[in-house]
């Protein structure tokens, strides 16, 4: 069914609204001065097959790899497999991530049990282990910039909320509660993008 420029219009500005509103809940639920106070963070909704279909004027560096750090999700966990409650989740630099803070999480979204999109947000996290908290400059090799996540896919339900995800990233981290806090925001930025689509 075609649209006409009006339609097109409508919808197109409540997809960049939302994810607008994504971003804002994102910030305002942080933990860490660096996404709260500096906003070093960014969210979209991507459609079925991962590609961006609305972004906020957030950090737009972040946003230019979504699809190439989702792919690799994908590829890895089909989307066809995918349940209620589950999410992607990125941050390997060898499978589209940008650097080892910059943490992706997807999230799908679902219509009367037909996946519809992802609400994806992205979010640099001041510690996520290695040798030293932040960037850690005297780093060598990979393993002493932190905590790799390689595409992968885990249930909210199952594996966060005090699941065995989670407790393997807070047993990483030097100040666990702001990391997860972190991802929590993350997760709710995601939140309000499937309910507004």
């Amino acid at each position: 069914m075609a649209l006409n420029p009006t339609d097109y219009a409508v919808i197109s500005q409540a997809l960049i609204a939302a994810t607008h509103e994504m971003g804002a809940k994102l910030i305002r639920s942080a933990y860490s001065t660096i996404v709260r106070d500096a906003s070093d963070a960014s969210s979209a909704l991507l459609d079925s097959d991962g590609q961006a279909v609305a972004q906020a004027e957030l950090l737009i560096q972040q946003l230019g790899s979504l699809s190439a750090t989702f792919g690799p999700c994908a590829e890895h966990h089909p989307v066809d497999t995918l349940v209620e409650g589950d999410f992607y989740i990125n941050n390997d630099p060898f499978h589209g991530g940008q650097h080892l803070p910059d943490v992706f999480i997807f999230s799908p979204i679902f219509f009367e049990g037909e996946l519809m999109g992802f609400g994806a947000t992205v979010a640099h996290h001041i510690d996520i282990g290695g040798g030293a908290p932040g960037l850690n400059m005297g780093a060598r090799e990979i393993y002493q910039e932190g905590l790799i996540i390689p595409p992968s896919r885990y249930n909210v339900e199952r594996d966060w909320n005090g699941g065995s995800f989670e407790r393997l990233i807070a047993s990483n981290i030097r100040v666990p509660n702001q990391t997860i806090g972190d991802m929590n925001a993350q997760f709710a930025g995601n939140a309000i993008g499937a309910a507004r689509v």
